[in-house]
């Protein structure tokens, strides 16, 4: 039986689950090779052959001798399957590209990971499409609302199921200007989000069924609708004011409703490719009287000031739209404003729906509803943007796929405020000769929090803000004019109390009958001339196994040793880094329990002989949080640091300052339950 420990970077759930598995003795066999890019359901835009690229992303946490990469056609995909193998260069790494240029259609991505001692490890992206992209814009009633009878689509259509929008006291909406999260898919269900403003799957997921049904291809959208948004808002914003919001008497902060175009233009769909913006708006200033000149003027700055913002040159569809339930009948300066956009030479604009004559008059909510028993105008709304989006006009329209992918390298696994550290990576596809890349500290929740770097070359100079708190980080590398998103970075945890980098990223041990497979992951380090793996039976005195040398200069790298020589109880491993002006550092330690695992909340060693211990927590998996105070025999407390994050499955505690010998009492408070346990100091 093979069994593997590991620790990453990073989450406290996860070290959570290790502690349970060691002290039941399940080990989970899993995440040996991470995929991070491409994500689940995600579509890329179809040329007009009908291909796009899918690039992928990923990180071996083991040294194998062959990983290959296969995309097979599912749900009724007649494409042949595709199968390509990571050359050894990128294996010693720790992380590999590559790229496929696939039909439309859903696949399933696989790595196969294959070592010389027979162990075999995989990664899994379920779905992954080829197809077509929108971004929606425009007013509420494209924006859409809870309660007015959307429906679920299929699982062919697809989208980011979040918003990040608020209102606020003053009934005001508030939603960034800055760098939009990396988006994670889903099928799109009737009380879904459409990223970053859509509420509801409101008539999009019924348009992208049809066109389903037509093309049969996945379909993806994004909606930056605003409600209330009027031309003039438009205009304004895009001219770098932030708008008026005559209804309420305030203005929109963060020259929004644009901001949300722009940022999704340059985040997301720069990152999927798109089709076409589906522009429906108009009825507001229908009702304000505006004129031809006014809309017209307002909502060609917009797209204009788009495309020069973003950098990208999206064809537009418009809507002709200007009846609402004040005003039934179509509002011809609007209309007209609308016909002069689609007819403007070299405008990249083309005809979306007359949506005038739909479900007029309007439901009570104003807004096209599905009335149960009655007119179904969410449903009759998809069907003439189905017509719109005709095969002849469709032809017409130049979609934008991503020029190149920006695959982001091997992290630290801990770092601290203010820590610098080398990050490769590595561009595949057609990319600019000369590319300016950023790189972006995105929270736990990837909301951005930081610019932390700029360059042109591998590997980029990370420099980790002074002033951000503990927690779990990633990093993505953003390729500049145009913005282009590349991958995320494997988690990164920043804590106060760190001492020093910890560059290795994993490391793991696999118990393979009475052989023991030690691996690790290491970030580039500079300076270091050799790791020698240690093992130690008492969590004191180390002896050293095997000295290997450091990977090349600014590069990251994998590495195994096969302790032949294991023995039994409880092991610890961990990697000696001997840098080439004498100093040493060590890396995370890895615990083995080959013949069960020691009782719930024991201390080792005890006594202590080097001013560090470690817990091992109980097995029921209930605790939020542990706390730990250590009192002498006096009573006097004295302080000390833990972590979950320095032995895998374990707790590790230290004086903050040197102790004298003699006896201690650690106090251990977790769920509520408070332990107190003798520990002797040597």
């Amino acid at each position: 039986m093979l069994e593997w420990i590991r620790l990453a970077a990073g989450g406290r759930t996860y070290c959570r689950i290790v502690i349970i598995c060691l002290v039941i003795g399940i080990i989970p066999v899993k995440a040996q090779l991470v995929i991070t890019s491409p994500v689940s359901n995600q579509v890329m835009q179809r040329n007009a052959a009908g291909t796009a690229a899918i690039s992928v992303t990923g990180y071996a946490h083991y040294p194998y001798t062959r990983v290959d990469a296969s995309l097979v056609p599912i749900e009724g995909n007649a494409n042949a399957a595709q199968e390509q193998e990571f050359d050894a260069r990128q294996l010693s790494e720790g992380f590999f590209h590559t790229s496929f240029t696939a039909r439309t259609g859903w696949y399933r991505l696989k790595l196969t990971g294959t070592a010389g001692n027979g162990i075999v490890d995989s990664a899994v992206v379920d779905r992954v499409g080829v197809g077509e992209v929108f971004l929606v814009t425009g007013n509420s009633n494209a924006m859409g609302l809870p309660g007015l009878g959307a429906k679920d689509a299929s699982a062919n259509v697809v989208s980011f199921n979040a918003i990040n929008k608020t209102l606020n006291t003053e009934n005001i909406t508030v939603a960034p200007d800055s760098p939009m999260p990396p988006p994670a898919f889903e099928p799109l269900k009737s009380a879904g989000n459409i990223f970053p403003n859509g509420e509801t799957s409101w008539y999009w997921g019924e348009l992208g069924d049809l066109l389903f049904q037509r093309w049969k291809t996945p379909v993806l959208f994004f909606n930056a609708a605003w409600a209330a948004a009027n031309a003039e808002n438009y205009r304004d914003a895009a001219s770098g004011v932030d708008a008026y919001n005559l209804y309420v008497g305030k203005f929109w902060p963060n020259r929004q409703p644009y901001s949300n175009i722009v940022n999704t233009m340059r985040y997301l769909t720069a990152l999927t490719g798109v089709r076409a913006v589906l522009w429906s708006h108009g009825e507001n200033d229908a009702q304000l009287g505006f004129n031809e000149e006014q809309y017209f003027d307002g909502i060609r700055t917009l797209i204009q000031n788009g495309r020069r913002d973003s950098g990208y040159n999206i064809a537009w569809y418009i809507a002709r739209n200007s009846a609402s339930n004040q005003l039934k009948d179509p509002y011809l300066p609007v209309l007209n404003a609308q016909n002069r956009l689609i007819a403007l030479p070299g405008f990249n604009a083309f005809q979306g729906p007359f949506l005038d004559t739909i479900q007029i008059p309007r439901p009570a909510s104003s807004h096209f509803e599905n009335v149960p028993g009655g007119i179904q105008g969410l449903s009759l709304a998809a069907r003439a943007w189905n017509r719109s989006l005709a095969d002849t006009s469709i032809a017409k329209t130049v979609p934008l796929q991503p020029a190149y992918a920006l695959h982001t390298g091997v992290t630290p696994a801990n770092v601290y405020p203010g820590a610098t550290f080398d990050l490769p990576f590595t561009i595949s596809r057609n990319a600019p000769a000369v590319l300016q890349i950023a790189a972006e500290l995105l929270d736990v929740q990837g909301q951005f929090v930081a610019q932390i770097g700029t360059g042109n070359a591998t590997p980029l100079k990370i420099q980790v803000p002074t002033n951000i708190p503990d927690g779990q980080y990633h990093i993505r590398l953003t390729g500049l004019n145009p913005i282009l998103p590349g991958s995320v970075s494997q988690p990164v945890y920043v804590e106060r109390s760190s001492r020093s980098v910890q560059y290795v990223n994993t490391i793991g041990v696999r118990n393979a009958g009475g052989d023991i497979h030690i691996a690790w992951a290491v970030a580039p380090v500079p300076g270091l001339a050799s790791m020698t793996v240690q093992k130690t039976t008492d969590g004191s005195q180390y002896i050293d196994l095997e000295t290997l040398p450091a990977p090349a200069t600014g590069t990251s790298g994998v590495f195994a040793f096969t302790d032949e020589n294991a023995g039994s109880g409880t092991i610890f491993y961990r990697v000696k880094m001997v840098y080439s002006n004498g100093t040493i550092a060590y890396s995370t330690i890895i615990t083995l329990f080959r013949e069960g695992a020691p009782a719930p909340w024991t201390i080792f060693p005890n006594p202590v002989t080097q001013q560090q211990f470690y817990i091992i927590p109980a097995s029921t998996g209930t605790e939020t949080g542990i706390t730990c105070r250590l009192f002498d025999a006096a009573g006097r407390e004295h302080p000390i640091q833990s972590s979950a994050r320095e032995a895998v499955g374990l707790l590790s505690v230290r004086p903050r300052y040197p102790l004298p010998a003699g006896k201690y009492v650690l106090q251990v408070t977790s769920g509520g339950q408070k332990r107190a346990q003798s520990v002797v100091f040597y």
